[in-house]
């Protein structure tokens, strides 16, 4: 399970800092965003840890872990929703005149 722990923090941690960057295009507020992000991050962390403790002191540890998991399921449908896809093409984007990336043609 840590294997796929890391292999996960790996990604996120490449990808993210993409996401951001294709958000922020032209705005020139690439580092707020970033570090917003980033800060939201560290929150949640220690957020996360505090309320789990809290919940399985009280409820135990069922009820902490559908808690949490419950937070990060609304989190899963907040950015379906909410985050808007800013490639005109698809998933992928392919520069000009290159045509060996996904998406619609």
């Amino acid at each position: 399970m840590q294997l796929l722990d890391g292999i996960a923090a790996g990604i996120y941690g490449v990808v993210f800092p993409i996401v951001v960057a294709d958000l922020m295009r032209g705005t020139g507020r690439f580092n707020v965003a970033q570090g917003a992000v980033i800060a939201a991050q560290g929150i949640g962390a220690a957020l996360s840890t505090a309320v789990a403790g809290l919940i399985v002191v009280r409820a135990g540890y069922s009820a902490a872990f559908l808690t949490l998991g419950g937070v990060a399921a609304i989190g899963v449908v907040l950015v379906l929703v909410a985050m808007p896809e800013t490639g005109s093409r698809g998933w992928w984007v392919s520069p000009p005149g290159r045509r060996f990336m996904a998406g619609p043609r």
